[in-house]
């Protein structure tokens, strides 16, 4: 790859980020870790949330007398559609009245609707209570890089938003862990208990311990104003992360593709019963893991997001500093070179985890294909965020919003159809469809190298 153009793009918010965010960033360490281990909580309870009633979903059915294999989808499917809604509203409303109100209001209401999903006895109720606290719960989901952004320089925010991309991206397999067991053994009620406790005591943690970092909101309470400056009226906050995805060109693509890798981390989540359950469904072939154990599936996606962290954790910020010092400036399209090598690794991936299943091979070698999809799914999704935030900074909760929606709506759409994917293609054609597209999105990284900023330069109005 060669340099990209040092266009005018590279001073965006530079002005802003001198003027307004050195007071958060100048934090001490300790402050900003405390902060961002409170926002990673709840950016990982949402997703482990998501996958709950994935691996308890015979036992919903059971209990609730629903009969149609796309009703009883529908639990897991419209909460995840939640997590991509919500950000439309409560990412413009952090830019409007800060992100710490917003956290502990939307996580205490998550909570709430988790209690009502624990005693709700209608399958109607059901869906309606998940969609509600899929709204709620995407505040940490969605929020979370924009604090981050807040808080960390760029020469620093490689680490932080690995640590905090685990949460998002490991939380559903680790919902499929933890969630096979309890169903197993207290039943798909204490599921939902046990989500409700835990976002309980993370809300009265939030209250007690989180800081507001959105300096425009933090400048305005000094000045005894009740909320941020702006120049726009309030429906114009609010429709600003659709707007950046129709006219801001580099959140479109992200977003895109996010969709697409998101989409697929969804189908893999909600068809492991399929692969490793107890019983064949539809002719497909199963592994036949019993007892609760099939949750351990998901440790596949799992072991690829743990190392994927840590190599990011140790390398995003050392690369970032080292082409800054290569090239005498800073761009965000040094992200690209770690985001170009994650994307690599996910059509691999997949067309391991497939094939192996299609041809029954050992368990250890399908797993393996989802441990190097995940790796490389994380490693992309960190460079994303990260590279939205690095171009947006004041607006990067919005710009991100853009993407959480339409990845949602892809995880979504994937938890309905996926059975039906590989009823109809097999595990090996199904999932190589996916894996094609994927392989057509490997250009991104480096067409953005080259034309990104040139794209950044042209403004967007906020």
């Amino acid at each position: 790859m060669a340099a990209p153009d040092a266009g005018s793009a590279d001073n965006i918010h530079t002005a802003s980020e001198k003027s307004e965010l050195t007071s958060v960033q100048q934090w001490p360490r300790r402050k900003k870790w405390a902060n961002l281990v409170l926002i990673s909580v709840q950016g990982t309870l949402s997703p482990v949330c998501s996958t709950f009633l994935a691996v308890g979903a015979h036992q919903v059915n059971a209990d609730l007398d629903v009969a149609s294999p796309a009703i009883g989808a529908l639990p897991v499917a419209l909460f995840v559609l939640g997590l991509g809604l919500g950000p439309l509203y409560l990412a413009p409303l952090s830019e409007m009245f800060g992100r710490r109100i917003v956290y502990i209001v939307s996580f205490g209401l998550f909570s709430l609707f988790n209690v009502g999903c624990a005693l709700v006895q209608n399958e109607t109720g059901l869906i309606l209570l998940r969609l509600l606290a899929g709204l709620a719960g995407s505040a940490g989901p969605s929020l979370g890089a924009g604090s981050i952004g807040d808080m960390f320089t760029r020469e620093q925010r490689g680490g932080a938003q690995a640590i905090y991309g685990f949460g998002p991206t490991f939380g559903p397999a680790l919902g499929g862990i933890i969630g096979g067991y309890i169903a197993e053994r207290a039943g798909w009620r204490w599921l939902m208990w046990t989500m409700a406790i835990a976002s309980g005591v993370t809300t009265i943690l939030s209250i007690a311990f989180l800081q507001e970092t959105y300096v425009p909101f933090l400048n305005a309470r000094a000045q005894g104003k009740r909320s941020a400056p702006t120049t726009i009226g309030f429906y114009a906050n609010l429709t600003r992360p659709i707007r950046m995805f129709l006219f801001a060109p580099i959140v479109t693509a992200m977003s895109l593709y996010m969709a697409i890798i998101y989409g697929v981390l969804y189908l893999h989540f909600v068809t492991i019963p399929l692969l490793f359950g107890p019983r064949a469904v539809f002719g497909l072939f199963t592994y036949g893991w019993q007892d609760g154990n099939e949750g351990l599936a998901y440790l596949g996606a799992g072991l690829g997001c743990y190392v994927s962290t840590i190599i990011c954790l140790f390398t995003l910020n050392r690369s970032y500093r080292a082409m800054a010092r290569r090239y005498g400036r800073h761009k965000p399209e040094f992200r690209m070179l770690f985001m170009q090598i994650g994307m690599f690794f996910v059509p691999v991936g997949l067309f391991i985890y497939g094939w192996s299943a299609q041809f029954h091979k050992h368990w250890a070698v399908t797993l393996l294909g989802a441990a190097i999809f995940a790796f490389g799914m994380l490693m992309a999704y960190v460079c994303i965020q990260t590279y939205l935030t690095d171009s947006f900074v004041e607006f990067a909760a919005s710009a991100l919003a853009a993407t959480i929606v339409l990845r949602s709506i892809f995880g979504a759409v994937f938890s309905i159809v996926g059975a039906k994917l590989y009823q109809r293609l097999g595990y090996g054609w199904g999932t190589s469809l996916l894996a094609f597209i994927s392989v057509a999105a490997l250009p991104i990284p480096a067409l953005f190298w080259v034309y990104g900023p040139r794209l950044r330069a042209r403004k967007f109005v906020a």
